[in-house]
């Protein structure tokens, strides 16, 4: 039997012991044994470093303690990395956890696909008392570059990576502040492919009161980083090519960071800077309240109601004239958010109570339900649990507003169960395939007597596992709904989400 390769998993860390013991708890329960952890303390003024000591004591050669002055995060990385003696390493935040079977399972991808350069894998998102919000599974892998260049999709903790990566492209940048981001980018340009775990791996901490509350250094740092990127002669035409939409998305993203903190003239400005790359945004009023309102969403608002106020109040004038019209759908779509992420929480009665507002500003969510259905399916996809147990949850307790979506019940269940299955089939999960299957035919019991769909589907999936073949030995990705490749021309209907 092969030795198993030695993993690192470094941890930057700085005055929260408390919920780095819950990290380090989660490093040490790994099933792969062959692990070093490696917690860098960047200067902690608090009882970490007695912390440390005890889990080194504990530990010996599995947990190594290192002390700096306090010169940041990245740095703290850096110095983790040069102490790493493993053929594989691991960063992950202080306040971050690993499920039991991550290294693992990344090794096995490794061990299967050996040209690959770095691992990820899909991952839950958590509160700050570690409830689960969402999750995140079917992620870009192959060729990345294109995607990536658009925006990180990679949750920090994610990435197992091979040594030789690290050594051909160097350390992490401590000029950039999204420093994973570029990490991550460097190695997609450098002509490394990346492979994924496709379901979650680990658990990503949601905190209000997290390091991107500094806006200001980050668009600092970051935007000049960009420039940088996109002016290299060296890169490829198809990155190039989504120059204007990877600085759009950068641009809202900062406007609403700003706005989240409440300073409206920079959120402005950079919403301004959003309509000068593409002016175009403002000629499609509904693709634009959409791209407001999931800003608002965002699991790091703390009141998503009173973050739309605040905006409303402050947009640009060329913005608001589009969106001002059509301020109750906005509103609308956003109580409609609210409701789908509290049956998350399981908060039904609250849920309840949004879905009533949302069908008030907008009745037409429950006269015309189609937009209202695949949310709700594209809901159940990032539910934290079973995407089908989530629908039935939702389903069971609609107000009595939504009639006209409780008579369809059975028709939703039995199509999200088709496209779970086509989901599943994409990314090699394939032992589930029959269970939907039986569980979509079971809702619909028509189509065993007219069995076109199966049919649709059966015929599809010799097209589906020859285009996946093609993209995993060329890495041809060139985007889809996830940015996972393109199964076209296959009757396919994936609900979509990031």
């Amino acid at each position: 039997m092969n030795k198993l390769p030695l993993v690192s998993v470094i941890i930057p860390t700085y005055n929260r012991p408390k919920l780095l013991r819950e990290t380090i708890e989660s490093v040490l329960a790994q099933t792969h044994p062959a692990l070093e952890c490696i917690v860098v303390d960047d200067g902690s003024t608090d009882d970490t470093p007695r912390m440390l000591a005890e889990y080194a004591r504990n530990f010996p050669g599995k947990l190594i303690p290192i002390r700096q002055e306090n010169r940041g995060g990245t740095a703290a990385r850096n110095t983790g990395a040069r102490a790493a003696r493993g053929r594989f390493l691991n960063f992950l935040d202080h306040d971050d956890l690993f499920l039991p079977e991550k290294i693992q399972s990344q090794v096995k991808v490794f061990d299967a696909r050996p040209a690959l350069g770095l691992v990820h894998c899909g991952y839950y998102r958590i509160d700050k008392d570690g409830r689960y919000l969402d999750k995140r599974i079917h992620l870009p892998e192959g060729d990345v570059r294109v995607r990536l260049a658009q925006g990180c999709f990679l949750w920090s903790g994610a990435p197992l990576i091979r040594r030789e990566c690290l050594d051909r492209v160097g350390l992490f940048n401590e000029d950039a502040w999204s420093s994973d981001a570029d990490m991550w980018l460097r190695i997609a340009f450098a002509g490394y492919h990346f492979g994924c775990v496709q379901e979650p791996m680990g658990c990503y901490r949601m905190l209000l009161d997290s390091a991107m509350a500094d806006v200001s250094r980050t668009e600092r740092m970051d935007i000049p980083n960009m420039e940088r990127i996109f002016s290299d002669p060296s890169l490829p035409h198809e990155v190039r090519t989504v120059r204007d939409k990877a600085f759009l998305n950068q641009r809202f993203w900062l406007a609403f960071r700003y706005y989240t903190v409440m300073q409206w003239e920079d959120g402005k400005r950079n919403l301004e800077e959003a309509i000068c790359i593409s002016p175009g945004i403002l000629d499609d009023a509904d693709a634009l309240i959409h791209r407001l309102v999931d800003s608002v969403l965002d699991l790091r608002v703390e009141d998503s109601l009173a973050l739309a106020d605040y905006v409303m109040e402050h947009l640009p004038a060329a913005v608001d004239e589009v969106v001002r019209p059509r301020r109750k759908a906005l509103y609308g779509l956003v109580h409609m958010g609210l409701a789908f992420r509290n049956y998350c929480r399981g908060r039904i009665e609250d849920a309840g109570k949004d879905f009533q507002m949302a069908i008030l500003l907008m009745p037409q969510i429950a006269s015309a339900p189609e937009y209202f259905i695949h949310s709700m399916v594209s809901w159940a996809h990032r539910a934290p649990g079973s995407p089908m147990q989530y629908l039935e949850l939702v389903l069971n307790n609609l107000p009595p507003e939504a009639q006209l979506v409780l008579s369809r019940r059975k028709a939703i269940l039995a199509e999200l169960a088709v496209g779970l299955a086509r989901r599943e089939f994409w990314f090699g999960q394939r032992r589930h395939v029959p269970g939907l299957l039986m569980k979509a035919f079971r809702y619909r019991r028509s189509w065993l007597k007219k069995p076109r769909k199966l049919a649709q589907f059966a015929l599809s999936l010799p097209h589906l596992l020859a285009w996946r073949i093609k993209e995993t030995l060329v890495g041809a990705r060139r985007g889809s709904l996830d940015g996972c490749g393109d199964p076209r021309g296959l009757g396919m209907d994936l609900p979509g989400g990031k």
